[in-house]
Parts: structure tokens; sequence; C-alpha cells
């Protein structure tokens, strides 16, 4: 029990104690009624100022109850010993407490129907739903939005319980999350598919409050929701939308690393071949840089006799035709020279062709190419409409390999260079921090496996940044290009110069041991001695360099620029700041 209410409990324990004493002397049943009702009101008065005075009220509220209860007491005092100053008392407890109390619980009213309304407004404008629910999990209250989003109205939502909107296994989880909740857990949103008045569920994310009583004694759940069904909807299109992207740029780098060569054709004529029961061959005429149209490639026919053999648009039976076409008379092949007539009845089988399906292969509106389908056992072998619709599929297909012939060469130059500037830094045109890493890492399995030393050196130009400060960046980026093409020229051909970034440039030295870097580090400080020209101006500077010896340093890349940059740093400091100082021209 409370230190509070402790002494209220004590004070209506005296008052009672002294009304008994002030009333022994005249014991009459009726006076003795009037002072236990009185002492009924001060007890009543007083418990109701402690638990008011726990609320969040305004103070006067319980300051008047106080003040009010001492006015009976008094009252009281008065009726029982008849003194006059005991009414006084009681009167001017009376004039002083009334009044605050009135005052009082007419501000907390107002204060509290503003509240009331405020908060109201905040949950009837929320975005999200709001569902007040008992510890039976019946629907108290709900917000607009949540009427909303089920597809009931306030009446019908409080007749209901959130069992009513969850399938079994949304309920489970709800079980699940409410147990935990209750049990002091950290309890994280969760979804689960709410029932709504419609026909398809929503998919909800839920939050739950526990909600409490004054005592702090748990009375209701505050269960918050939102719909995510489209934004789950747009994950989900953009997680299949991802892995078909996946799946098609590995289809396209399969292809694109492939070998497209006459081998290829005719893996694809087969394929087609065998996509039609009644083709017997194919063949493919390309129209290459001539003009004219070649075979470069052929199923079930003698490519090399057909090889040498090509066809001005006009010449083809096709002329140029760019609609899928049933071919039954060859009387034009019969009009071609000799040569060619000889090649085509001998490789091509023309004696035997009963009919060809001829689907035109188009790229950017142009024929680019006839894929020819021929059937040596009948006339009406592609006599079908289904035919007719599986060759303009296949029309496409070939459209798109034809286009993918075109533009191989030009993909794969554009990935090496792509590759090439991925290793190459950007301004120097010296290998980057990328391409020194992957040659090293290279060299160290080299050198371990051969037994052999190699060593790396770490530069550092001194001032540099006083350079770029006074000159300004872009005459510092012509520096760089100059140093960098003077730091390449004392290399030996198996070494490797990279810049690393900023002001910073490595070494790879192949084959050399602790004394052969000295002397690459001697001529890299030679080749400091000359001022550089950029740009009408001579510039005099100097490097810091330091060295690491494989084996010796370190048996990895990593050890190995370590130990080489904390030398350099050692070299820097030994440096006095005279000639640490670049000189400007």
């Amino acid at each position: 029990m409370g230190g509070k209410l402790q002494v209220y409990l004590t004070s209506v324990l005296i008052i009672v104690v002294s009304a008994v004493v002030f009333s022994m002397h005249s014991f009459q049943p009726v006076r003795l009624l009037a002072v236990l009702s009185e002492m009924v009101i001060i007890g009543v008065s007083l418990v109701a100022a402690y638990l008011l005075g726990n609320r969040e009220l305004h103070r006067g509220i319980p300051l008047g109850l106080i003040l009010l209860s001492l006015s009976t007491y008094f009252d009281l005092l008065e009726a029982l010993t008849g003194m006059n100053y005991y009414e006084f008392i009681s009167v001017a407890l009376l004039v002083v407490g009334f009044p605050i109390l009135l005052a009082s619980s007419i501000y907390h009213i107002r204060e509290r129907k503003r509240r009331i309304s405020e908060f109201s407004a905040v949950l009837s404008n929320s975005l999200d739903g709001i569902l007040l629910l008992d510890l039976s999990e019946n629907i108290l209250y709900p917000n607009k939005t949540a009427c909303d989003l089920l597809g009931f109205n306030e009446g019908q939502l409080k007749m209901k319980k959130i069992s009513d909107f969850l399938s079994e296994e949304g309920a489970k989880k709800f079980r699940e999350a409410r147990s935990a909740l209750f049990a002091g857990q950290n309890l994280s949103a969760f979804e689960v598919e709410l029932i709504t008045s419609g026909e398809s569920p929503i998919v909800a994310e839920i939050s739950l409050v526990i909600g409490r009583n004054a005592n702090e004694d748990p009375d209701s759940i505050i269960l918050t929701f939102k719909d995510v069904t489209h934004i789950r909807r747009i994950e989900s299109a953009l997680v299949e939308q991802n892995r078909f992207q996946k799946v098609l740029n590995e289809l396209i780098t399969e292809v694109l690393e492939s070998d497209f060569d006459e081998e290829s054709y005719k893996y694809f004529l087969m394929k087609c071949v065998r996509s039609f029961p009644r083709a017997d061959a194919a063949a493919f005429l390309l129209r290459e840089d001539d003009d004219r149209f070649h075979f470069v490639a052929t199923y079930n026919y003698d490519f090399e006799e057909l090889k040498p053999i090509s066809f001005a648009p006009e010449e083809l039976i096709q002329k140029s035709s760019d609609e899928v076409v049933i071919i039954k008379d060859y009387s034009v092949d019969y009009k071609m020279d000799s040569e060619r007539l000889k090649r085509i009845i001998k490789g091509g089988r023309l004696l035997e062709i009963k009919s060809t399906l001829s689907i035109p292969i188009k790229i950017d509106g142009e024929v680019k190419m006839y894929f020819n389908l021929d059937s040596l056992s009948s006339a009406n072998a592609f006599d079908d409409e289904e035919i007719m619709n599986t060759a303009m599929g296949f029309g496409k297909a070939i459209s798109v390999l034809l286009w993918r012939i075109n533009t191989v060469n030009e993909l794969r130059r554009q990935r090496e260079l792509m590759e090439r500037l991925s290793m190459e830094d950007h301004l120097t045109g010296l290998p980057n921090r990328r391409a020194f890493f992957d040659s090293a890492m290279r060299q160290i399995e080299l050198s371990k496996r051969n037994g052999e030393e190699m060593a790396i050196l770490y530069l550092d130009l001194n001032d540099f940044k006083g350079v770029n400060d006074t000159l300004g960046h872009d005459f510092g980026d012509a520096l760089l290009k100059s140093i960098a093409k003077r730091l390449t020229s004392i290399c030996r051909r198996s070494d490797l110069t990279a810049r690393m970034g900023g002001d910073e440039f490595v070494f790879i030295l192949p084959s050399t041991g602790r004394e052969g870097a000295i002397e690459a580090e001697a001529k890299v400080h030679e080749a400091f001695g000359e001022p550089f020209s950029v740009k009408g101006r001579r510039v005099k500077l100097t490097a810091s360099v330091g060295l690491a010896v494989y084996p010796e340093n370190g048996k990895s890349i990593r050890e190995l620029l370590i130990v080489a940059d904390e030398k350099m740093y050692e070299n820097k400091e030994i440096l006095s700041k005279k000639l640490k100082k670049a000189t400007i021209v």
C-alpha cells in the first residue's frame, strides 16, 4: 500500500475515533446515524481524492475534494460539540474548496474533450488501419482506415473478433505474436492475409502494442496494420524480372562467348529440320557485303560443293520477297549458268527437291538472309497453317541469331575495351590498383613455383599537394602524366609500373632480390633528378620510396605492401623539409 494512501486512511481513522469520542457522552441512535453518515462522506471523499490524484487530472480536483472533506469534518465537530468556531471553519473550507473543485473539474473536462478530439482525429486520419481489441480479441474500436480496408462499417466491426479476418495460418501467426508480446519479447511487425468483405484478401503488415489501464495492468491490444498487397506484388514482379534478367544475361554471356562458326550454323539447321517432320534438308543463304546471297551452311546437302555459289537478289526464286513463301516451281534455277547449275544439282540435290519453305530473315527492315527448309518427299509437305506459323517463329529466332552474328565482333571489342579500362588508370594510362593486385598475386605464385625472389617499390611524391594548390589540379594531372611516362621509361620490360591512386606509384620487379631492388630504387631517385617540363613550367620535386622483397619481408602482396609503405614513410621522415619541397620555375 502506497505512502499517500496510508496517510489518507490514517486521517479517516483519526476522524472516526475522534467522532466516536465526541459522541460517547450522548448516545442517541439518530445522532449516531448522522455521525456515521458524515464519516462515510469524509472517507469516500478522501479515498476519491487519493485515487484521482494518481490520474492525469488537474491538481485542483483532489485538492477541492480534500477541502470539502475537511469542511464536512469540522461541520461534524460543530454538531458534536456545539462550538460555533468549528462551523465557521467548515463554512470557510466549503467556500474555498467548492470553487476550486468546480473550476478544476470544468477545466479538466474541456482539456479532456480537446485531447480526445485530437486523438480521434489522429486515429481517423491515420493511413494505417487501427483496431482496439479487448483481451478476448473482440474489436472495441476500428478507425476509418480499418473500416475501409476490411470493407465493413464501424458497427459491423465492433460485432466481430480479429480471428474472423484471419486464415488458419494467419491466426497461428497472430497467437504466436500475442504470446511473445505478453512474454515481454521484442516483437517485430509480421505479415498475414486479412479476409475482407471483397473477393480477394489483403496482405497486411501488423504491429501489436499492449494497452494498459491506470494501474499499468494490460487491458487491451492495439493492432495497427497497413495494406502491403500492392507492394508485395511489385516486389514479386521485380524478383521475377530479376530472375528472368539473370537467366537472360547468362544466356547472352554464353552466346557471346561462343565462337559462332560453320558448325554452329549446321547445328542450328539440324535442330530446325528436326522441328519440321516433313523437312528433309535446309540451307542458309546470307546476304554479304557484295550484296549477293551466299551459302553459309547447309544440312543434308554437300556444303563444300555449294560454298562457292552466290546469287544476285533478282536471281533468286524468292525475288527478294520479305514474306514466308512455299516454293514448288524451280524453273528459275535452270536458267542459271552451267557452272552454278551443275553445283546446285550435284551438291544441292535440285532434282530431288519437291517443295521449299523459304523464310526471310530481316534486320532493320531489310532481308539479310533466307532460311530454306526443303522436302525431298512431298510437294505438299508445308501446306499447313500451323507449319507457316512455326516458320514465322523460326524466322524471328533466326533474325535474333543473325543480329548476334553481325554484332558479336563489336560487342567483343567493347567488352575487351571495358576490361582494359577497368585495369587501367584513366589519367596516366598505367595499370591501376586492380591491375597491380592481379599481376602481383600471379607474380608471387610464379616466384614461389620457381623458387625466386621478387621485389616491390612503393613511391610517394613529396609536396605534390603544394604543386596542386599552387598551379591547379589540371596542371597536377599533366604533371602526373609526365611522371608516369618517365617512371615507365626506367623500367625493364618484365617490370610493372602501376598507379595506386593520388600521388602514389608502385613497381613490381620480378626475379629481383634486395640488391637489385636497391639499384632500382636508385634509378627512381635519378629519374627525379631532372625537372619535369609541363605546360611551359618546370617543376623539380622528389619522391620517397620504400621497398620490400619476397619472401624475406612477406609471403603475400599485402604483407609486402605494408613493409614497403612503412619503409617509404621512414625514408620520408629522414628527408629534410628543403628536399621535400617542390620547386616551380
